[in-house]
């Protein structure tokens, strides 16, 4: 993969609270908008092989849901912080470029 920026989609695209999947190459990326802070990490769970941004998106706590079996993935570092889940998954560097939301790869 490249180290460059990749624009995912506008700010205003992507609601408050909410997750949606990106594919970019053969990554696929799970962007969260907490409060305008936005956050990417790998969209694949690394206990069940589902998709993060299919399941619940907790910005109280800061956590993406998996689907399949609920593990829990803090968005913000990666960390997985609830059973059945224990390795974390990839975070990205994420910044905001003339409105565009761009994901460092």
């Amino acid at each position: 993969m490249s180290t460059s920026w990749t624009t995912l989609c506008g700010a205003d695209d992507l609601p408050d609270g909410e997750a949606r999947a990106f594919e970019i190459g053969e990554a696929r990326l799970c962007l969260v908008n907490d409060a305008g802070s936005f956050f990417c990490v790998d969209d694949l769970c690394t206990h069940g092989r589902a998709f993060l941004s299919e399941g619940y998106c907790d910005t109280e706590d800061c956590v993406l849901e998996c689907p399949l079996h609920g593990g829990l993935f803090d968005y913000k570092s990666g960390e997985a912080c609830g059973d059945p889940a224990e390795k974390p998954v990839r975070t990205y560097p994420v910044r905001i470029e003339d409105g565009q939301v761009q994901v460092r790869l």
